[in-house]
This record gives C-alpha cells, structure tokens and sequence, in this order.
C-alpha cells in the first residue's frame, strides 16, 4: 500500500533567504514560519501513518507466518497420517490376501466332502434302487407265475413297500384243517417258492388270518393259534419240499384281528380267512449292504 509525502521544504533555504532580506517585516517572517510549521505538522502526520501503517503490515505478517508454520505442522501431520494409512492399507490387503486364500482352500475342502458325501449317497440310493428294481421284477414272475391259477383263488398287491400274495384259505386248505392242503394249493406254492429261490436278498412272513365265525375243531384253544398253525405248514412246504432256504421264511399268525373285508356277509368272512405271503427286502441284507457302501 503506497502514501504519497509533501515535499519538505529546505530549511537552510528558508534561513539564508531571512538573513538576506533583513528588510523582511515581522508580518511576512511570522506567515513563512506558519508555512514552515504546517509542512513540518504535515510531515509528523505522515510519518506517524506510515508507521502505523507499517505495524499493520509487521502484524499481518507475523500472523500470516504464524498460520503458514500452523498449516506446514499440519502438513507433516497429514503425512505422517497418510504414511500410517497406507501401512495400513497394505497389511490389510495382506490379511485380506492370506484369508481370500484359507477361504479358498476351506471351500476346496468342503467341495471334496460335498463330492464324497454324494457319492455315497448315489451309491446307497443305486442299493436301494436295485432292491426296487428285484422287487418291481419280482412281482412280474409272480403275476406270470400264477397265471395258471385262478384268479379269485389269490390277490397280489405292493404295500408299502413289499409284495402281499393273500391265498384263500379254502384253496390252500381242507375245511377246518391246519395241516392238509389241496393239490392245487401245493402246486401254486411250488411255483412261488422255485420263483423266490432266484431272489435270494428277500425274505418272507407267512401269516395266517381267520373270519370271526367259530372254529370247527375242537383241538385247537383259539383263532390266533389256528391261523398260526396254518402259516407254520405253508412254511414247511415252502421249506421242506421246495427248497426255500429257511433263514429267509418266518411265520406269524393273524387270528382274526386283520380283516380285509366285513365279517357280516359270507363273502366278507371268505375273503378274511386267507394265507397271506408277503415279500419284502431282508432288513439285516440291506444295512449290511448300506454299511459296505458307508464304510
């Protein structure tokens, strides 16, 4: 900021030009000391603002210098930090690398477990689905096994999972009898158990059923051991004549606590005294097979 200074007035001029005149009057030597007393007033003046002016100047300075240290300390600090940052950064991307790179291997080692937990799944299904396939095969040979039987003779159904062949009674056996069978009836049996022979991962539950009508027989206490006593001589046929292998056959008796059909008309009670076959998948067969297959 510029200020301009009156010019000052050479004093020694101002002198030799008093000595000179020494005609000068009082009046004119008191108006050329006023003019001298201004100028020197003047002078003072402008001094003392351009001093002031320069304090200002002095003050702006030390405080722009003070925020210019102020802002070079921030500086180093910001440096410093964004020095600290980048560490930080790097180690972090580190560790980020080093997890990114277990995680890869735990999902590689999970795959691998994923992939040898479903390949034994396909295999114990590929079990199971060969013992459908024997049972579904099965059920042919025994429909064309029987086809010479007469059909009002016996029914054949799946049930949950296994085969139900249900003879009626009066087929199988002589009125009232537990051990006498007719020559049809041993013939059809013949032809099961020579079919059942070529299934040999099945087993089979004979059971005997009765009607609630009273028994003809005297000898025997009850239904339950009635119906047990006819299965039991299925079984020997099965067994002892046709070759089935006896750890494959059980026999059960029913009484006449499973009926088929209602023992109010003649049709109903023939149709509950009956000789069921039933032919499902050997259980202790099947684990030890699904046991190979987990092992």
């Amino acid at each position: 900021m510029k200020h301009s200074v009156a010019p000052v007035f050479p004093l020694f001029l101002l002198f030799a030009l008093l000595l000179l005149s020494s005609c000068i009057s009082k009046k004119k030597h008191l108006e050329v000391t006023a003019v001298y007393d201004g100028r020197v007033a003047s002078l003072t003046q402008s001094l003392d603002s351009t001093a002031y002016i320069i304090r200002q100047l002095e003050l702006e300075l030390a405080r722009t210098q003070g925020e210019n240290s102020a802002l070079l300390a921030a500086q180093d600090k910001l440096q410093d930090r964004i020095i600290a940052l980048d560490d930080e950064i790097e180690r972090m991307q580190s560790e980020s690398a080093s997890k990114v790179e277990n995680m890869d291997q735990r999902l590689q080692q999970r795959d691998a477990t994923i992939s040898a937990k479903q390949a034994r799944i396909d295999a114990l299904l590929a079990t199971l689905e060969q013992r459908n396939a024997a049972m579904n095969q099965l059920m042919l040979s025994l429909r064309d096994t029987l086809r010479q039987v007469d059909t009002t003779a016996y029914d054949i159904e799946t049930d949950n999972g296994y085969i139900s062949l249900s003879f009626s009674s009066d087929f199988l056996f002589y009125p009232g009898s537990t051990s006498k069978t007719h020559t049809a009836g041993r013939q059809a049996l013949e032809w099961i158990s020579r079919t059942l022979v070529l299934y040999p991962t099945l087993d089979v539950l004979v059971i005997g059923h009765t009607n609630n009508s009273p028994l003809r027989r005297s000898t025997v206490e009850d239904k339950w051991d009635f119906s047990a006593l006819r299965a039991a001589s299925v079984v020997k046929l099965m067994v002892q004549r046709f070759e089935l292998s006896p750890s494959r056959v059980t026999a059960a008796g029913k009484g006449e606590f499973a009926p088929r059909a209602s023992n109010v008309t003649s049709e109903g009670r023939a149709r509950n005294e009956r000789i069921e076959i039933r032919i499902f998948p050997s259980q202790e067969r099947l684990i030890r097979d699904l046991k190979r297959v987990l092992d």
